[in-house]
């Protein structure tokens, strides 16, 4: 299962001050006027006349690879930043946003290796952990992947995007109670989740507490019905290959009842699964 809540390169953005002329400095300036405001292509302009001007500018390459990064050209960017990197090695806003376009191109393994190096020369940055864990998790490092979201909770503590990825990965291992705690954390924090309240309840299914799942089930069900009727129907064809999936998408335009009720026989379809 992949994660996708992971685009912020604008951590490491700091700001020079604007000045008219035509040296690679100047340039830069200009480029980051634009950035400033998003116009990343406008940026992207006059850093390539920085770096034309100056091809040992590894601010310039930096940020025209965080503003190619903003626009989705993650290979470009990748280039930029390597370049950077090249000419700056301790550069660890680069290794980080490198990371995250390979992340962004599902080249986990390369992207962990640039988290690992971000964290060695910025061991308190928090989403550095964070991303390495989901890169750990989309390779199956479940374990790994627990520890590292712990390290960003304990720099981050109010991260609930860690608590909610812990969660997942402590349901992966079946450390059901750990999940269902961070699950809760998370719904302390963003009640209208319907998403927590669906995993929480497939948590508390597995644990035999059906009545527990049942009332997170209803309540995902009032926020969002027919995300849950569907959910639970994904769950059902998955877990059931083959067979008859529960439900049908033409029953979700009923009330909130019906909706609940379909999902419900998902869920205890899910709980008996071996």
């Amino acid at each position: 299962m992949r994660f996708e809540k992971f685009f912020l390169l604008g951590f490491f953005i700091g700001f020079s001050s604007f000045t008219y002329g035509q040296t690679a400095d100047e340039y830069f300036n200009f480029g980051q006027a634009k950035f400033k405001i998003k116009e990343y292509k406008a940026a992207i302009v006059y850093y390539t006349k920085a770096t034309e001007a100056n091809k040992k500018h590894a601010s310039a390459f930096y940020y025209r690879g965080l503003a190619k990064a903003n626009i989705e050209e993650y290979e470009h960017a990748t280039a930029d930043l390597t370049q950077a990197l090249t000419i700056d090695p301790n550069l660890e806003g680069a290794y980080y946003a490198r990371g995250l376009c390979k992340l962004a191109m599902q080249d986990d393994e390369k992207a962990m290796e640039d988290f690992s190096t971000t964290i060695t020369l910025a061991p308190s940055l928090a989403g550095a952990y964070f991303y390495r864990a989901v890169c750990k998790g989309n390779l199956s490092d479940t374990k790994s992947a627990i520890e590292d979201y712990t390290e960003a909770i304990r720099i981050e503590p109010k991260n609930m995007d860690a608590y909610y990825n812990r969660a997942y990965q402590f349901a992966v291992i079946q450390n059901y109670r750990a999940a269902i705690a961070d699950y809760t954390k998370v719904l302390d924090s963003s009640p209208g989740q319907v998403s927590a309240y669906l995993n929480r309840s497939l948590c508390k299914a597995k644990l035999n507490d059906t009545t527990g799942a049942a009332s997170d089930l209803k309540r995902a069900t009032e926020l969002n019905k027919k995300d849950v009727s569907a959910y639970y129907n994904n769950i059902a064809l998955n877990l059931n290959a083959g067979k008859k999936n529960v439900g049908s998408t033409n029953k979700l335009e009923g009330t909130v009842e019906q909706a609940h009720a379909i999902a419900l026989e998902g869920i205890m379809k899910f709980s008996n699964k071996k």
